[in-house]
């Protein structure tokens, strides 16, 4: 029990409930539901089957529970290594936002996010990411190093949650490609 009847106020005061309401408004905002997880997955189903040469990476970006903007790799097709989905669609979504931070964002990946686009999460400040499958030991973003997120001073939650059509497309992807390169 907060207070005693020694003290003089022994009701919390009115600023500390008003901060506590809005850091748990602020924490349901970045709670996804199962129709979010639902419906990426079902798109991601549909995107991976047209992929091609592309490795399957679908990205979305939700502000409030309202989706912002989605991508998929385009690697292959611009031949450059940085158009992962991950950092086009963290892009996508500041200019639509028309911020530089990523605040009050989750990002939903069907692969754990690289290193490279793990430094992006980390500028743009994005509170919560979830993926759908984790990368090697190393290659990802929660091998980020301690002296690397105490020099940040933010590191996003990171949530795997492990999903058989990312596994399966994936496994696929590298199949194909070790078939046509050998």
């Amino acid at each position: 029990m907060r207070g005693s009847l020694n003290d003089k106020n022994p009701l919390p005061n009115q600023r500390n409930l008003s901060a506590r309401k809005h850091a748990e408004k602020e924490n349901s905002d970045l709670e996804i539901d199962d129709s979010i997880l639902r419906d990426f997955i079902q798109r991601m189903e549909n995107l991976v089957l047209h992929a091609g040469e592309e490795i399957p990476s679908f990205t979305r970006i939700y502000h409030k529970h309202e989706l912002v903007c989605e991508t998929f790799n385009e690697v292959e097709k611009n031949k450059d290594s940085s158009f992962h989905s991950e950092i086009l669609c963290i892009r996508d979504a500041k200019e639509k936002l028309k911020t530089r931070y990523l605040s009050d964002c989750i990002l939903i990946t069907s692969l754990e996010p690289c290193l490279m686009c793990a430094g992006t999460i980390l500028l743009s400040r994005i509170p919560k990411v979830i993926y759908l499958l984790p990368a090697k030991q190393g290659e990802g973003i929660s091998s980020l190093s301690i002296e690397t997120i105490y020099s940040r001073n933010f590191f996003p939650e990171l949530v795997c949650i492990p999903a058989e059509i990312s596994k399966n497309a994936f496994k696929s992807f590298f199949k194909a490609r070790r078939k046509k390169f050998n």
